[in-house]
């Protein structure tokens, strides 16, 4: 059904504008002598004809006038079409709320009018929250029982969702694109902190290092200035030893030649003292 539905709507592009206006023109006014005759489903297409332009000019006050007159003869498409208007126009209210729950439970007893109608609020969220999946389950059964209205509503409904579908995928391929990004960012910045740590650590063991050997090469001097002084003041005790040692030397000969020949010693401080006195001329 639907297939047969899409094929229609596609041909009806194709026709001239003028036909198609011609069309519509003849069906409008055949639909009227019907319900000018009292018909309530004459009534109500002419509301609906009313409603959206087709084959009279659009007015929707007139529109409203023939729904009345259809669901005054308890024409139930027409009393869903009032109760969807009214909570459109006006909200919910304590009426609404009953004739909405009347919908509801005349939709799950298998009624395709107030399936379609039922599917209709969910797709544009009057009186119920906006869902377009609920708003397809209603809107298929009501198909599948024979609204041909429904067929239009749902390939609607499906165009939607496929379009939210798109922009959904869009989102989330954007999304997922972003937090690729985020990630490899991420690592990149981890990885540019780590070789920046690396290159401090580095840095920081060079400059220890460098630290370490001046700090050698000044204990080394200092080492090398101290073994130096501790070298020259061995010589100089050495010199001092060799002095002393000379000195004590010099005195042991001559404590030993004063011992060998006192005499002597004596002469040669005084010549006219010891024994040799009497024989030098000088010392008579």
């Amino acid at each position: 059904m639907r297939k047969i539905i899409k094929f229609i709507f596609i041909i009806s592009l194709f026709m001239p504008v003028s036909l198609y206006a011609d069309i519509s023109s003849g069906v409008f006014r055949f639909q009227v002598k019907l319900a000018e005759q009292g018909n309530p489903e004459a009534q109500y297409k002419v509301g609906e004809m009313y409603e959206t332009g087709k084959g009279v000019q659009k007015d929707p006050a007139i529109a409203l006038t023939w729904f009345e007159k259809a669901a005054a003869q308890d024409h139930k498409k027409a009393v869903y079409k009032l109760l969807y208007l009214d909570i459109k126009s006006n909200g919910m209210n304590n009426h609404s709320k009953t004739q909405l729950g009347v919908l509801r439970q005349e939709s799950a007893s298998g009624n395709p009018d107030a399936q379609y109608y039922l599917g209709k609020m969910y797709a544009a969220g009057v009186g119920v929250p906006k869902s377009l999946d609920n708003a397809l389950t209603w809107l298929n059964k009501a198909a599948f029982n024979g609204v041909s209205e429904a067929e239009h509503e749902a390939i609607a409904v499906e165009e939607e969702l496929a379009r939210i579908r798109e922009k959904t995928a869009k989102k989330r391929a954007i999304a997922l694109e972003a937090a690729k990004n985020k990630k490899a960012e991420e690592e990149a910045l981890k990885i540019k902190n780590k070789q920046q740590a690396e290159r401090a650590r580095q840095a920081e063991e060079a400059r220890l290092k460098a630290k370490k050997n001046a700090e050698a090469k000044k204990l080394a001097r200092e080492k090398q200035r101290l073994d130096a002084e501790r070298a020259e003041l061995e010589r100089e005790k050495a010199r001092i030893a060799k002095q002393r040692t000379a000195s004590q030397q010099k005195e042991a000969v001559v404590k030993e030649s004063e011992k060998e020949a006192p005499g002597k010693a004596s002469f040669e401080s005084d010549p006219c003292k010891g024994k040799q006195a009497r024989f030098l001329s000088t010392c008579r």
